[in-house]
């Protein structure tokens, strides 16, 4: 009788764990920084749900594009990474651009614009409603890094060291 039991227990354990590990929100999204500094991917919104909130931090609809949010700490944590992907690389310069003109002198929001040139790429950061602001362009993707001052340079460089590229084929196949 023991065994009969455990011979349907087994396949349920199983099943169990699949639809667990299948479910994990972070796990799937391994085209994104799983870790900066110390702090661990905790959520992703994307697509329609990123862009709305995306939109709405604006006050107004941007370009078409993917957008994915990522919150790194825990859920409910300011330590946020914006990415866009454009479907060129002249529409993010275009992006990136215009962001930096309007910020360049600051505003009721953020200090005046800093930069860093490194290679051919302009890497941008200002500070504003407590945090350390970054963002910068790669290609056709534009990354903001929003995260608190005492994690800032830790996890700005840990994002610095990852390959937006996966993000750019997974997006465009």
């Amino acid at each position: 009788m023991f065994k009969k039991k455990s011979k349907n227990i087994l396949p349920l354990i199983l099943a169990g764990l699949l639809i667990f590990f299948s479910c994990s929100t972070v796990d799937n999204f391994n085209y994104l920084p799983q870790k900066l500094g110390e702090l661990n991917l905790a959520k992703v919104i994307q697509n329609k749900k990123a862009a709305v909130i995306i939109n709405k931090m604006h006050g107004k609809k941007l370009d078409d594009c993917k957008n994915y949010i990522a919150i790194y700490g825990n859920n409910h944590s300011k330590n946020i990474l914006y990415v866009s992907v454009y479907e060129n690389a002249e529409k993010a310069e275009t992006n990136i651009k215009n962001m930096a003109i309007k910020m360049i002198n600051g505003s009721s929001v953020f200090s005046p614009l800093t930069h860093n040139k490194i290679g051919d790429k302009i890497y941008f950061e200002t500070e504003g409603m407590g945090l350390k602001h970054y963002f910068y362009r790669t290609d056709n993707i534009l990354i903001w890094w929003q995260v608190e001052l005492d994690k800032a340079e830790a996890t700005y460089n840990d994002l610095l060291k990852f390959d937006f590229a996966v993000l750019d084929n997974m997006v465009n196949r």
